[in-house]
């Protein structure tokens, strides 16, 4: 059993590609976490999530319930007794929820996609090139130095 939280996307790939998951706390095995986290072990599924590591792309359930539930959504949805009139309560409410810390495997994925879009130190422009309004881009790098040393440390 597991003793350290994921690290690769291929981790979790195998952990959530079966058709069943295993609970990390205790061992076992089953179709989904969702209603064994919070009764067995006194935990909700985001701090599961935060203490091993686990996104949230990725559902706490095996392949066999994911499969099965999106069945279910499309004969709802075929059938209109699942309708999208609730999307605007939703996107407002999504838009003012907080955010939580991103998950090392989002740090590590999100730092990887932008050293291969921007390698190198992408914010410095090279010496002698010139902003935007025309003025020389290193006078204006020494200046914003000079600047923020004579700033007061955030304590």
């Amino acid at each position: 059993m597991r003793e350290t939280p994921f690290e690769t996307i291929k981790e979790l790939d195998a952990y959530t590609g079966g058709p069943q998951i295993q609970c990390l706390e205790c061992g076992q095995w089953f179709k989904s976490l969702a209603t064994h986290l919070p009764r067995t072990h006194g935990i909700s599924h985001n701090d599961y999530r935060q203490k091993w590591g686990i996104p949230k792309r990725f559902a706490l359930a095996g392949t066999a319930t994911r499969e099965k539930l999106s069945e279910q959504m499309h004969s709802y949805i075929e059938s209109g007794r699942l309708t999208y009139d609730h999307l605007d309560t939703a996107v407002d409410a999504a838009r003012t929820a907080g955010r939580r810390a991103k998950t090392p495997i989002d740090k590590k994925r999100q730092s990887e996609m932008v050293a291969s879009i921007r390698p190198g130190d992408h914010s410095k422009l090279p010496p002698g090139a010139k902003l935007a309004d025309g003025r020389d881009a290193e006078k204006r790098r020494e200046y914003q130095q000079q600047y923020r040393a004579t700033k007061k440390p955030h304590d």
